[in-house]
């Protein structure tokens, strides 16, 4: 995913305006296997107290030198870097970014994932459904070696996501996926507006952790555990290695 232009920057535009007191308005969420939903921009600036328990037990493990892929406003950055710890708040989101920098995040970066080359770090966030920035299941592969190559030794990549087949089970606990359709059930089309601003759309990916886990195994991590949430939801903590702990 590259960085996107303002005018299609709906997350951008609710986050900014919130920080300016502009508070009034939802973001609108449309997917093609649930229903339309309204998220409001303060779920960006939640407290650690507000963050569900994936989050929080992810904050309190990193360490050195970290990097907070798809960083949003800063909520999680702004905590870590308040418990004096070095962050990177890596966003493709312009109007996410000058909200980060008008909230005090010291070191903020506009740019994908994948052109960011340079730097090696100790801990690795992927938050808020952060793996969903892979895309699909192939491009879970792609992300964990290119994340790979930006750890330091001995470093960590602390990971949430969420597994999706409740949608598909009923209430006899039956569940009706097609295993023999080519694309993932975890894989979804989003598109997000805010006000008249629509934003292109996207692929996003939620993935259950048993195959997460395959994934990371086949990319040369260990899999040192998993914490699981309130609601299907999870958060992984992943090292270079070759044995699996979960």
């Amino acid at each position: 995913m590259s960085v996107i232009k303002k005018r299609h920057d709906p997350i951008g535009h609710a986050v900014l305006d919130y920080l300016n007191g502009i508070r009034n308005e939802s973001i609108v969420i449309k997917t093609d296997i649930a229903e339309e939903e309204q998220l409001s921009p303060s779920y960006f600036f939640r407290t650690f107290e507000q963050m569900p328990v994936q989050e929080q037990e992810a904050l309190r493990r990193c360490s050195g030198r970290i990097l907070d892929v798809g960083a949003g406003a800063g909520a999680h950055s702004l905590w870590l870097q308040n418990h004096g710890l070095e962050v990177d708040a890596l966003d493709i989101s312009p109007l996410s970014c000058e909200t980060m920098v008008k909230r005090g995040v010291k070191n903020v970066l506009l740019k994908d994932i994948y052109s960011h080359t340079d730097q090696k770090y100790d801990t690795i966030l992927l938050l808020m459904n952060g793996a969903g920035i892979a895309q699909t299941l192939p491009g879970l592969e792609d992300l964990l070696l290119h994340l790979k190559t930006l750890l330091n030794p001995g470093g960590r990549i602390l990971a949430d996501s969420s597994d999706l087949l409740y949608l598909f089970t009923d209430e006899n606990g039956e569940t009706w996926v097609d295993i023999a359709s080519d694309t993932y059930y975890g894989e979804m089309e989003y598109q997000v507006s805010y006000k008249s601003i629509e934003g292109k759309p996207f692929s996003w990916l939620f993935v259950d952790p048993e195959t997460f886990a395959d994934y990371a195994t086949f990319c040369g991590f260990t899999v040192k555990e998993k914490f699981t949430g309130a609601h299907f939801d999870y958060m992984v903590e992943i090292i270079p290695g070759d044995s699996i702990i979960i």
